[in-house]
């Protein structure tokens, strides 16, 4: 068995995920602009990109009418955020694929780990304005501030973090 990469908690890592959509717009695209001969660096790129990524990592294919945008998610760092990587106008998708560098993908997941630490430790420093520490013992019957963030999930955590700013705001 081989070991690609350790993830961000020392673990073996098997690799990024990359939606099968992904897989299937790209092939279509080289096959219909007839650029078959790009199907070598199309599956060596998609290689290296799997292997630069956190298992629990997936990279995926957001519509929109303009255009298309590679992001980037993973849910085991946080469920309120995902990353936009690289933005290809349509028809144009294989050009943008071959944009994302594997250190796009490390820095995106950084980028998500840190969004959403950043707010848990904001409103852990906010508890110190009394009706923030009080809203916080509610969310959890818990008396330890960090082990009541720490049980919240993503989204409450940010629409805590929010509602304490807006209160604090208040206050001053």
């Amino acid at each position: 068995m081989r070991v690609n990469s350790i993830d961000l908690n020392n673990k073996p890592s098997f690799g990024l995920k990359i939606n099968g959509r992904v897989a299937t717009e790209l092939c279509s695209e080289i096959y219909g602009r007839k650029l078959a001969s790009q199907m070598p660096a199309y599956v060596k790129h998609f290689e290296k990109l799997k292997a630069s990524g956190l298992d629990s990592s997936e990279l995926y294919i957001a519509k929109s009418l303009k255009d298309d945008t590679f992001v980037l998610k993973n849910h085991s760092i946080t469920t309120a955020y995902e990353k936009p990587l690289v933005k290809a106008e349509k028809g144009k998708l294989l050009e943008a694929w071959f944009k994302i560098k594997p250190e796009d993908i490390k820095t995106a997941e950084k980028m998500l780990q840190d969004a959403i630490g950043e707010k848990r430790n904001g409103l852990i420093e906010m508890a110190q304005n009394p009706v923030v520490r009080t809203m916080l013992y509610t969310k959890n019957n818990e008396k330890d501030i960090a082990k009541s963030v720490q049980k919240m999930d993503d989204d409450s955590v940010i629409d805590l973090y929010y509602r304490a700013m807006d209160l604090i705001k208040q206050f001053k």
